[in-house]
């Protein structure tokens, strides 16, 4: 049973380090607003996350198996010393990775932001004001319609 639990461990790890390694692909995707690789990053994220929730329920079904209710704290004690290091060193492992990938998605929801507001900013330039025109006119002469129009209709 043991042994089951750290096989399931280390295919946790394996998941969240290609997570790692995808959310540094999204950081570049997004830094270079590649709309069509940032898509294709995020289906396969979606992936890995599904994958990596089967593995956690594995790890929560061993640890009930082994007369826990969900923690490893509590089935510790009862496996051998040698698995129980094994264990503990996966299971910091495994901590750690997620801090990592925590605050590398931290990173990616800011420039996500970011490039929303850019693109809201943009959007704001490219719909022209009631009382702006977008085409030159000249100073003496009034407008020849009365509610200038942007680029984009902002009702559609």
């Amino acid at each position: 049973m043991g042994q089951q639990l750290l096989a399931t461990m280390s295919n946790m790890i394996t998941l969240h380090e290609k997570l790692l390694s995808l959310g540094e692909q999204k950081q570049e995707a997004l830094i270079e607003r590649n709309v069509n690789s940032l898509s294709d990053l995020m289906k396969t994220e979606r992936e890995l996350l599904q994958a990596l929730s089967v593995e956690e329920e594995k790890r929560q079904g061993l640890v009930e198996e082994l007369g826990g209710s969900g923690t490893l704290k509590e089935v510790l004690p009862k496996l051998s010393p040698a698995v129980r290091r094994m264990i503990e060193n996966r299971a910091t492992t495994l901590k750690e990775k997620a801090v990592a990938l925590q605050t590398l998605n931290e990173q990616n929801d800011v420039l996500l932001k970011d490039a929303m507001a850019f693109v809201h900013h943009i959007i704001g330039h490219l719909t022209a004001s009631p009382d702006q025109s977008l085409t030159y006119s000249r100073p003496n002469q009034k407008p020849a319609s009365s509610t200038p129009r942007g680029y984009f209709d902002t009702k559609a």
